[in-house]
């Protein structure tokens, strides 16, 4: 199974019913899925859910599975459209404004775009600490953008997704991908401006 791409792995799942199949995939996109479903929600334990949620549906409706797509991007239209619902119904607030950032939120999973601070090849015990305070103000950063513009920012930085399987994934125009995108960095780079984190990062 392990070489077979993904697209192959889901013919073989849509015939056969093929559970090995099944867990390949699972598998392979456990991680990166899931570490997207937790930077969305922000809770560890409901991410979980809305994770084996997703699964379940990949398998439930495997055959309404368009073979035009690649298999990760319908599993993340899958996973969006969950965290969406999930979000809604949990009653949160979907417009945090920047200023509101509490120091002391729970960070989210690091991720790689936060590694802009050049540390020695051995760093010392001040570096390190340094480094995880500063990535968790960029974290913070993120997880205060009004939700429309991080569930673009977040799979386009942390997912590495490209514009147009954003758009295909969160089923909204290209355009509306690629202006979000750019506001998104634009509102980030204002805050981190003001508040003085470019210092840091120098």
């Amino acid at each position: 199974m392990a070489d077979k791409n993904d697209d192959q792995l889901m013919r073989s799942l849509i015939e056969r019913g093929d559970f090995e199949a099944f867990g390949e995939l699972l598998k392979r996109h456990e991680k990166p899925l899931f570490n997207y479903i937790v930077r969305r929600i922000g809770d560890f334990h409901r991410a979980q859910d809305i994770f084996q949620e997703t699964f379940y549906r990949i398998f439930k409706h495997r055959k309404s599975f368009n073979p035009e797509y690649h298999f990760h991007t319908w599993a993340y239209r899958i996973a969006a459209n969950l965290c969406i619902d999930e979000l809604r119904k949990g009653g949160r607030d979907l417009e945090v404004p920047l200023e509101d950032i509490r120091p002391n939120q729970n960070p989210h999973p690091t991720s790689s775009h936060t590694n802009s601070h050049k540390t020695s090849p051995h760093p010392t015990l001040e570096e390190n600490l340094f480094k995880k305070e500063l990535e968790e103000k960029i974290k913070n950063l993120v997880e205060a953008l009004p939700e429309k513009l991080k569930s673009v920012f977040i799979l386009a930085e942390y997912q590495g997704f490209s514009c147009p399987e954003i758009a295909t994934i969160l089923e909204i125009p290209l355009g509306t991908v690629k202006s979000r995108l750019h506001h998104s960095f634009k509102q980030l780079l204002r805050v981190i401006e003001n508040r003085g984190i470019t210092n840091d990062m120098q």
